[in-house]
């Protein structure tokens, strides 16, 4: 049983577990970096990696639950289940996969990912702030972490790492 409830704490916050892998490949780049005397740009290196992990296997990951576990998705979030889940999950999917070329392209590939799903997870925190304000949806994927990491911070620093290397 503890097996089992060790997996359901890892998938449910898999936003939280992507995150620590970004982090920690980001240091072993910069430190490798560091070691072989090659010059690099620190923030160039966590942005990418950020976007593989977050934005490219968490979308592809969130993009399977959305598309093939709508129902479950939409109770997690505290709303009705709609056929735009399986839309919004192959979105999901095929910008996820998108995402996961951005370790070997270059900046303006990196910029033209960054900016639509930036844009997009703000806008939708602003919508689960609104839906906590007016009907107050406070269910986990709706007012939790998801929503004060996944949906607020990443981006933010995301944008700021794109900001932060421009003169890669």
């Amino acid at each position: 049983m503890i097996v089992g409830e060790i997996i359901g704490t890892v998938l449910s916050n898999f936003v939280i577990v992507l995150l620590a892998i970004a982090i920690v490949t980001s240091i072993a780049k910069i430190r490798r970096a560091r070691l072989s005397r090659r010059p690099f740009s620190a923030s160039a290196i966590v942005w990418a990696e950020l976007l593989f992990y977050l934005y490219g296997i968490g979308n592809i990951y969130g993009g399977l639950f959305h598309a093939y576990a709508g129902s479950t998705v939409a109770a997690s979030i505290g709303w009705q289940n709609s056929p735009f889940q399986y839309e919004l999950g192959w979105f999901e999917i095929a910008y996820g996969a998108a995402a996961l070329f951005t370790l070997w392209r270059g900046r303006e590939y990196r910029l033209a990912l960054t900016f639509p799903y930036s844009i997009f997870l703000l806008a939708a925190a602003s919508q689960h702030i609104q839906m906590m304000r007016v009907q107050h949806d406070f269910a986990p994927n709706n007012a939790g972490l998801l929503l004060w990491v996944g949906d607020i911070a990443v981006p933010l620093v995301v944008l700021a790492l794109a900001w932060l290397s421009r003169d890669e």
